[in-house]
């Protein structure tokens, strides 16, 4: 190679980084006369050849979160001005993931900001903030649109160092009530309380099989008896409620919802293996 800025290629090299990088409306991808090329912009080729050390040879694997079936395998061809040779990877079979919201009532200081990275690495598909009566905060949709550019930077940064290519969703605020109004049928909603009669978080999750889940995390001072008539009442009308304990210690705030999102995430991926060995079984 002797175009300027190319240097020595390091074929088949590949940086140490994120898993899966994320394509922004700022990177521009143009087809060329071998393939499609990729001119990444400023975030993006700030993070490869600065922070990564990128080298012309190193190859990272790319995606567009709102098309995440679609990956792409991209080889660095030079670093000034930055040029990304593009192939489509072909598609593998689809990983088995179970579908589930995290509900979680709002917590004093950046406690509920926390839960944002490991929501998004543990494959949640919805994160909403929750107005419950004991909150510790009070959010409207306006402070959650003065955050919103920050929280989902956020969701980039967890998703592309976990390989997620989809992109997690954060939620406006709603009260528990307007949680439960908004539930599609055949939704199974997860309410983790230590009061009243509930069941072992392992027990309840082998029994939902592969429909969206909805966990409900109330806030340190716990749910008010209010809230828990309006779960009684949902479950009456014929709602899927499954009244679930995380065990007999009282978790805090930030631990709960990433207790349970582990939980849904583990067995997202014994649904899958279940399945596999019952086809196999076949007749008898």
């Amino acid at each position: 190679m002797t175009e300027q800025g190319r240097g020595e290629e390091r074929e088949g090299g590949r940086a140490s980084g994120p898993v899966l990088f994320w394509l922004t409306p700022s990177d521009r991808i143009e087809s060329g006369p071998d393939g499609a090329l990729l001119y990444p912009g400023e975030i993006l080729a700030r993070h490869l050849f600065r922070s990564l050390r990128a080298g012309v040879g190193d190859r990272f694997c790319f995606v567009d979160p709102d098309r995440p079936e679609r990956r792409l395998w991209g080889r660095v061809l030079k670093e000034s001005p930055p040029e990304i040779f593009l192939e489509e990877l072909p598609k593998g079979s689809s990983s088995s993931r179970r579908i589930f919201d995290l509900a979680v009532a709002l917590l004093k200081g950046e406690g509920w900001e926390d839960l944002i990275e490991p929501a998004a690495i543990l494959g949640a598909r919805r994160l909403v903030p929750l107005l419950a009566d004991r909150s510790q905060l009070r959010w409207s949709s306006a402070v959650l649109a003065r955050k919103r550019e920050r929280f989902m930077a956020k969701v980039r940064e967890a998703s592309q160092l976990a390989g997620r290519a989809d992109r997690m969703e954060i939620s406006e605020p709603v009260s528990l009530g307007g949680l439960l109004s908004g539930l599609p049928p055949e939704a199974s909603f997860l309410f983790c309380d230590v009061a009243g009669p509930v069941e072992p978080a392992g027990t309840v999750l082998g029994s939902l099989g592969s429909s969206l889940a909805v966990a409900a995390i109330g806030p340190e001072g716990g749910w008010s008896e209010r809230e828990r008539d309006l779960v009684e009442d949902f479950g009456r009308k014929g709602g899927r409620l499954r009244r679930i304990s995380l065990g007999p210690l009282i978790l805090p705030g930030r631990l709960a919802p990433v207790v349970v999102a582990s939980l849904l995430s583990q067995e997202g991926a014994q649904v899958e293996e279940r399945t596999e060995h019952q086809q196999g079984e076949g007749p008898s």
